[in-house]
């Protein structure tokens, strides 16, 4: 990381000092974070070499049998197996990088340690696991009830993680705090989120072209591209770039959750702090 000062996490903000602070805060603490990220890409791409290939939509499927044979050819056992163990990966990204943001906001300096996110990630794996499932099939009730619905959910309740790594209240609590946090805080929390999902999305685009060129090649029967070497390639190229750029919104997002703290709390908590200490420090003088 920069030896730049830390970073004033805990402030009152608004929508553009919360882009600009989260654009520092990226800046300052990507290459931290990435660094102890490294680990995880040689097991994803373990994950996608084993992973089936998948199977050609046939081009008559006349009657229900050849359906259930193309879909049984998809949901195989091993693909479904290791679908989940590439979800418990990105779910342990977004861990670390909220744990990371946890113990920088506590820190005197800014100094993380890798080793100190990774025992907080496996601390709070199992239970956030738990938590997620629920809060996923929440937003998919939602969502098949209405589009709306569960967009609105996810964005009420999307701080849950961040409320239990940083407050150490319970999980239903947790989803509490966060709808409490967003909840004079909607629209700006959505916007905010969307901007910088679309500055990925962007990014995650250029990483798949190679992905892109493969499934054109495989449609025009160019050898070559439809390869499963190249297959096997652009699919690791585009699975090395969700994990270089999904750091990048989970920082975003944890910025504007100490916004949102902040306000809702009515104070400057690491100004208090700090005071605190001095006023502490200045007490032992006399």
């Amino acid at each position: 990381m920069d030896s730049t000062k830390k970073i004033k996490l805990f402030t009152n903000r608004d929508f553009s000092d919360n882009f600009d602070l989260s654009l520092t805060f990226i800046k300052q603490n990507y290459g931290a974070v990435i660094k102890g990220l490294l680990i995880l890409i040689p097991l994803v791409l373990i994950i996608q070499f084993l992973m089936p290939a998948t199977p050609q939509v046939p081009s008559n499927m006349n009657n229900m049998e050849d359906v259930l044979a193309f879909y049984a050819e998809i949901f195989t056992p091993a693909r479904i197996g290791l679908s989940l163990i590439s979800w418990l990966v990105s779910l342990a990204l977004m861990l670390y990088v909220i744990s990371y943001m946890a113990l920088y906001s506590k820190s005197a300096d800014g100094e993380v340690k890798i080793g100190d996110v990774w025992n907080k990630v496996m601390k709070v794996f199992l239970p956030i696991l738990l938590a997620t499932i629920l809060f996923c099939i929440a937003f998919s009730v939602g969502l098949m009830l209405c589009l709306i619905p569960g967009i609105i959910l996810f964005v009420y309740c999307g701080f849950f993680p961040y409320v239990y790594l940083n407050e150490e209240k319970g999980i239903f609590s947790s989803f509490q705090r966060s709808f409490d946090l967003v909840k004079d805080n909607w629209w700006v929390t959505f916007g905010f989120g969307f901007v910088f999902l679309i500055l990925l999305t962007i990014g995650y685009i250029i990483f798949s072209i190679p992905a892109f060129i493969a499934g054109f090649g495989m449609a025009i029967g160019f050898d070559f591209f439809g390869s499963s070497t190249f297959t096997y390639i652009a699919a690791a190229i585009a699975q090395t770039g969700g994990i270089l750029l999904s750091p990048i919104l989970y920082m975003a997002l944890g910025v504007m959750y100490y916004g949102h703290r902040c306000k809702a709390d009515g104070t400057d908590m690491e100004t208090d702090i700090d005071q605190i200490g001095t006023d502490e420090e200045n007490t032992s003088n006399y």
